[in-house]
This record gives structure tokens, C-alpha cells and sequence, in this order.
């Protein structure tokens, strides 16, 4: 073979990788760099109902940041999963929940406003940092009647944070799909229900 027949083959790689590199944001970045990390979350047994506690930290990054002063609303998840350990096949999910909010800018109070989604209460807030704080406050939300679960079997509780990119303007929408910075979700975080 002949160095024209071969270069192809090793270009190929060379322009991919040269194409991500220029590419800000199209290779996922450090878990330390994600702006969604789940700090704590538990659960406590208040008359027969689980209720889940969990700090979350939310921060934005600057084309989100952009994004919301400029009238786009952002739209977060939070993914909770109940499963079952089994033996020989995979884990049995036992319940899933998500709680949506929405965390917008009103340029003209110069207020920002959480709304959860799944209640319709919303509250004001003059800086984005108590909103994104009090977005990752969840207390005592009931999770699971106890009764539905069998006493001889163990259960994990895994929960993650998510910006929903399906969620964003279309043109927004896009890069969503193609980079963390526009669509940040935290890692998983599990602990045993009892």
C-alpha cells in the first residue's frame, strides 16, 4: 500500500477530533464543571407516607444565563425512581415520580418566578440565586404510601436533576440536543428506602 491509500484512515480520526475540540460544548464536561449536582437526598416514614428530602444545587451556565434575561423559560426535572432488587434479572421499578418547575424572568418587575409545575403555585423572588436555591429546597414531599411495599424486600431510591431541553424554543432546542451546556443534568444519587 502506498502512503496516498493510507491516509485516509488516519485523517479520518484526526478531523473528527479536531471537529469536537473546535466544537465548544459537544464533549461532556467534568462531573465538577455539570451546574446540576445533587448534594443530599433521604427519605423519613411520617405516618405510613415516605417523604423525600433532598438538597439540590443549581447553577446556570452562561448561554442559560443568557437565555433567561432574555425572555426564554427554563424548564427542570426532578427524576425520582423507586426500584426492587431482584436476584437473578434486572432491578423491578416500583414507582417513578417527576416534579417539574419552570423558572422565568419578568424583565419588567426585574422578578424572577418558580412555578411547580405539577401544583401551579408559583413565588417571586428579586435575586436568581434565592429562586435557583429554593428550587433545590425539596422538603418533605410525600414520595410513597408504605403500604405498597413488601416487608421482605429491599428497596433503593435514586433521584437526578435535569434541564429539559424539549422544553426550549426550537432554534434552542437543537443545540439542546447536541450540548450539556444547554441541556445540564445531574448524576444519579441513590440510597436504600429503609
Amino acid at each position: 500500500m502506498n502512503a496516498l491509500t493510507r491516509q485516509p484512515r488516519t485523517a479520518a480520526p484526526a478531523l473528527l477530533l479536531a471537529f469536537l475540540l473546535a466544537w465548544p460544548g459537544v464533549l461532556a464536561a467534568s462531573s465538577d464543571d455539570n451546574p446540576l449536582k445533587v448534594r443530599w437526598a433521604g427519605t423519613e416514614l411520617v405516618s405510613g407516607i415516605y417523604l423525600l428530602n433532598a438538597d439540590i444545587d443549581y447553577r446556570l451556565t452562561r448561554n442559560l444565563n443568557q437565555a433567561l434575561h432574555n425572555g426564554v423559560k427554563l424548564t427542570f426535572e426532578v427524576q425520582i425512581e423507586i426500584t426492587r432488587s431482584r436476584d437473578w434479572l434486572w432491578n423491578a421499578t416500583v414507582a417513578e415520580l417527576v416534579q417539574r418547575y419552570r423558572v422565568e424572568y419578568h424583565a419588567l418587575s426585574r422578578l424572577y418566578i418558580v412555578t411547580h409545575l405539577n401544583t401551579g403555585v408559583q413565588r417571586a423572588f428579586y435575586r436568581l440565586e434565592s429562586a435557583l436555591f429554593t428550587l433545590g429546597d425539596l422538603r418533605e414531599l410525600p414520595l410513597l404510601d408504605a403500604a405498597l411495599l413488601d416487608d421482605d424486600q429491599d428497596y433503593t431510591v435514586r433521584l437526578r436533576a435535569r434541564l429539559k431541553a424539549e422544553d426550549l424554543p426550537l432554534p434552542l432546542r437543537v443545540r439542546g440536543y447536541l450540548s450539556r451546556e444547554w441541556s445540564p443534568v445531574s448524576e444519579w444519587f441513590a440510597w436504600s428506602l429503609r
